[in-house]
């Protein structure tokens, strides 16, 4: 499950299934699902309303992951809906280090 919540007035919960192994997930929000869906204010509902959202994480061999995150929008004064599509790939630079407080507090 992941949730979204966006400053302007908009929340979305995404959901999905994956089994301990699986090297990918996909989830998924619908607008108008009463269970993992969108909500919107009534600005974004009329001007910007997103119908649909869906991300794709891929665990990579070499321990990066990949997103491919699309949402369908549809923009007031458009007759067809805007694919709005974000890709990207992480990988992990260095181990984390432990907060310095968290050290002090252990001292």
């Amino acid at each position: 499950m992941q949730t979204l919540a966006i400053p302007r007035g908009q929340i979305a919960i995404a959901a999905g299934h994956a089994s301990p192994g699986d090297a990918k997930l996909v989830l998924t929000a619908t607008r108008g699902q009463t269970e993992y869906g969108i909500c919107s204010t009534a600005f974004l509902e009329q001007a910007f309303r997103t119908d649909s959202y869906q991300i794709e994480v891929t665990f990579n061999p070499d321990g990066s992951w990949s997103y491919v995150q699309d949402t369908m929008l549809l923009v007031h004064g458009r007759s067809q809906p805007f694919q709005h599509r974000d890709v990207n790939t992480l990988a992990k630079v260095a181990e984390p280090k432990p907060n310095p407080l968290m050290l002090l507090s252990k001292g």
